[in-house]
């Protein structure tokens, strides 16, 4: 059942009944009556907080959202475009990760920028793992190499590329048989002492979400990108890691370890460290696909 969030709280006396607040709420919670705002449908409520950060007056408090020392947005975009392109240009795989630890408090403070990502009717549904003990890093390289290797013998196996055909289609399958080689070499190669799955990273980041509600994938993807943005500003690298991901959701042994409820599913994953390469130039990407209508 959704979690319904207290109501908006309007002060009548502070407001003038520009209607500001009732235009943006996408919840139609207020409404306009008798020239002021008034709440109508309260368990529609989403406390996205929309209706506070419009209002001029501050007539409008969603106590969820309020913020105590009444920040303000400023004139201006906090970032303007061309350091926000180079931001977003900036930021790399990093797989090379010096031998030094990434501190709780950084930590936070990369996670805490995933809070503020979007997530489908204000959910907030995300939820993050972090493991840094050495430990336990190496039992979640254990149980994902495991995990592959059983994966790519099932693919192997006349009557276990049949069924993945047939539950996830032929171009699946096709996809699958074209990473083989490249994904059994590092499979090989991590055997040997080479860590080319988590790279030897001091930390490793996961997400997690209900699985049923439609929203999830969208909103841990937001979150954990966000979280690689804020990385990249403290000067922390970051991978994001598919191997983590696919395993941790179809694994019981990988999930189970995690700490995953069974209702939940693994959306995104990444490694983190202090990087110990540096790329010195920018590089360009294909034109976007876009269809003008």
């Amino acid at each position: 059942m959704r979690r319904i969030p207290p109501p908006p709280e309007i002060d009548s006396e502070k407001c003038n009944g520009c209607g500001l607040c009732v235009k943006v709420c996408p919840a139609l919670v207020l409404v306009m009556q008798n020239d002021l705002p008034k709440i109508e449908r309260a368990q529609w409520c989403i406390g996205c907080g929309h209706c506070g950060a419009v209002c001029p007056v501050d007539a409008v408090v969603q106590k969820e959202t309020a913020v105590e020392s009444h920040l303000t947005v400023g004139p201006d975009p906090a970032v303007n475009p061309e350091a926000l392109q180079q931001l977003l240009r900036e930021r790399r795989s990093v797989r090379f990760y010096k031998p030094k630890e990434v501190p709780k408090e950084v930590l936070e403070k990369i996670i805490n920028a995933g809070r503020y990502a979007p997530t489908g009717g204000n959910s907030q549904n995300v939820h993050y793992l972090v493991l840094t003990t050495p430990g336990e890093i190496t039992r979640l390289r254990e149980l994902t190499l495991s995990f592959l290797e059983r994966s790519f013998r099932i693919v192997g196996n006349r009557i276990g590329a049949l069924w993945v055909r047939l539950v996830a289609g032929f171009r699946a399958l096709e996809k699958i048989r074209d990473y083989e080689p490249g994904i059994l070499d590092v499979i090989k190669r991590t055997k040997q002492g080479e860590d080319r799955l988590l790279w030897n990273a001091p930390a490793v980041i996961a997400v997690h979400a209900p699985a049923w509600d439609q929203t999830s994938a969208f909103n841990c993807v937001s979150a954990i990108y966000c979280c690689s943005l804020m990385a990249h500003s403290l000067g922390v690298g970051t991978c994001f890691n598919g191997f983590i991901e696919h395993s941790a959701r179809h694994d019981r042994t990988l999930k189970k370890f995690l700490g995953i409820p069974k209702d939940h599913h693994c959306f995104g994953a990444m490694t983190l460290g202090y990087q110990d390469i540096k790329f010195k130039h920018l590089v360009e990407r294909r034109k976007p696909n876009i269809e003008w209508r």
